[in-house]
């Protein structure tokens, strides 16, 4: 009988979430909101570029991993990056602020092991899988 893969064993993984409201009420379009992906995720690679996991997850790249998540609003977005900044450890992230509009759009987590602290954080602040 085999058990449950210990977090160590997980493979790597970043979580990008996007706020799905600037899409459906705000009109923008999906090239803008490609560029606020793009620009959250360099920030916390190299923001954490000095970490093991970043720099193993760096060092496999034919086997990166990442999973786009939609949350409803800025409120909600807001909300995750509180609840991962003081969680203990915090939980390493970057919320993208888009200028000069000083819009909140997306949140990159470190390449990470899917603790389930970050789960039930997601889960608390409503995100779930990008549709569409």
């Amino acid at each position: 009988m085999s058990s449950a893969p210990t977090p160590a064993q997980q493979p790597l993984v970043m979580q990008i979430i996007v706020r799905r409201d600037l899409l459906d009420a705000e009109g923008w379009g999906v090239g803008p909101l490609m560029a606020q992906v793009a620009h959250a995720t360099s920030a916390v690679l190299h923001e954490t570029r000095e970490r093991q996991d970043t720099q193993a997850y760096l060092e496999g790249l034919k086997n990166m991993r990442k999973v786009v998540i939609q949350t409803n609003d800025q409120a909600s977005i807001e909300r995750l990056a509180g609840l991962l900044s003081t969680m203990d450890p915090p939980v390493p992230h970057h919320l993208w602020i888009e200028q000069p509009e000083n819009v909140p759009t997306c949140l990159a987590l470190a390449p990470n092991r899917r603790e389930s602290r970050i789960k039930k954080a997601l889960d608390k602040t409503g995100c779930r899988l990008w549709k569409g």
